[in-house]
């Protein structure tokens, strides 16, 4: 087969907007059992209204048949401005901002929640909620460690909860025709599959900032910010500067969640992970399966952000967030059409969870199905940052062999927290 670059453009579809939390407390005991029929109004509750929540919520806002009743953050800047984004949008003063997020998920009367917290808060607030009988939307990474990620399968399966990670690029028209390409054996025989990363190491490590004044709590709960993650004093440079800290990140989960998913998803294996991890240089890293398939993780060498790449014996496909598909040859393609989104504010991945909310049936991206992704890519962050060969038991779920690396698998909760 030709390996010249064939890349075929395709047009962003548009839309139209029409509008420019948390505390400590015991996990609620039981889920209250509740079905939506399919002509009713979904309530929706924001959690977390920081920048991706002001990213989502006019996508929201603009999807027919929902009505968003509440928003929380322990910021109050955020809180305050996501209320008054719906409350513009529906010319009124009914969303209530809430501070701390069992008072919105003790309401009966919201359905589901869209939750955009930080990473540290994701797996802990979807079990949340659903022990609290709501449906969820979370953004990814959907855990920040392997525990995180049984917990939150089980609670999903446990309580009978719609849930949809936020890894839009499985409804997204370029990833999904790069994928039916893989799946189809157009490829022939897949050997190597690529995930961009967009940075690897960036948090390996803990940066600690002088301690400052705490803020009223009315402005920003500090110790709810906190969370689950090992406690720090106050400075507001961690506001901004999180995801450069190991405490509150997971490294490679930052795009693996999305590019390693759809390799996952491309090779029919989101039920399994790779069983061998060795970091090659300093931005690649790659993992195999016991029957030789790779995936490679690197941040160079990409056109542009959450790039995938799959290799078979007979050709490759190559696609990322600009809407272009590149081929090893233009028949692969042919003259057919794709729709493309922007990942700002996707608009399919959402649509799809409230239409799941009603239907009741699985969304594209269930706890279940991206749980495999994400062990996946907290054991090549463990290799990226020791540097050293690791294998890997995926039915153990820990690496063989190798204490240390295996202790990193799992992550203590800062009382009163739990997983």
């Amino acid at each position: 087969m030709s390996s010249t670059n064939y890349a075929h453009g395709f047009s962003r579809r548009g839309f139209l907007f029409q509008a420019a939390a948390l505390s400590t407390g015991a996990l609620y005991s039981k889920a209250f059992a509740k079905s939506i029929t399919p002509s009713a109004c979904v309530t929706l509750g924001f959690i977390g209204a920081g920048n991706r929540a002001t990213q989502m919520l006019p996508v929201f806002l603009n999807i027919p048949d929902i009505r968003i009743l509440a928003t929380c953050d322990v910021r109050r800047e955020n809180r305050q401005r996501a209320k008054a984004t719906a409350d513009a949008f529906y010319g009124n003063k009914d969303c209530t901002a809430y501070r701390d997020c069992r008072e919105l998920l003790a309401r009966q009367d919201i359905d589901a929640v869209y939750i955009a917290t930080g990473d540290r808060w994701h797996a802990q607030m979807s079990i949340l909620a659903m022990q609290a009988g709501k449906d969820v939307y979370c953004e990814k990474p959907t855990s920040l460690s392997v525990q995180e990620a049984e917990a939150l399968k089980a609670a999903a399966l446990r309580y009978g909860r719609i849930y949809q990670g936020g890894c839009q690029r499985r409804n997204v028209g370029n990833f999904m025709m790069a994928i039916e390409l893989a799946k189809s054996g157009r490829l022939g025989k897949l050997q190597t599959l690529h995930a961009g990363m967009a940075g690897m190491g960036t948090s390996e490590k803990n940066h600690f900032l002088p301690t400052e004044p705490e803020p009223d709590m009315d402005e920003l709960d500090w110790n709810t910010w906190v969370g689950p993650a090992p406690w720090r004093p106050f400075n507001k440079g961690y506001l901004q500067s999180w995801k450069n800290n190991r405490d509150y990140h997971g490294d490679l989960s930052e795009w693996g969640c999305h590019t390693v998913d759809l390799c996952l998803v491309a090779a029919g294996r989101t039920r399994t992970a790779p069983t061998t991890y060795f970091k090659e240089e300093a931005n690649v890293l790659s993992a195999s399966f016991d029957d030789k398939l790779k995936i490679v993780m690197r941040s160079k060498g990409f056109r542009s952000s959450c790039a995938v790449r799959f290799e078979g014996e007979e050709g490759w496909v190559e696609t990322d967030d600009s809407g272009d598909i590149a081929v090893s040859s233009p028949a692969l393609l042919g003259n057919r059409k794709v729709k493309t989104e922007n990942w700002t504010r996707p608009v399919a991945h959402p649509a799809e969870f409230i239409a799941c909310v009603k239907s009741r049936l699985p969304t594209s991206a269930p706890a279940e199905d991206l749980h495999f992704a994400h062990v996946c890519c907290h054991a090549a962050t463990i290799a990226y940052y020791l540097g050293r060969p690791l294998e890997f038991d995926v039915n153990a779920l820990t690496f063989k062999k190798d204490p240390e690396a295996s202790r990193s698998l799992y992550r203590p909760c800062r009382a009163p927290w739990r997983i």
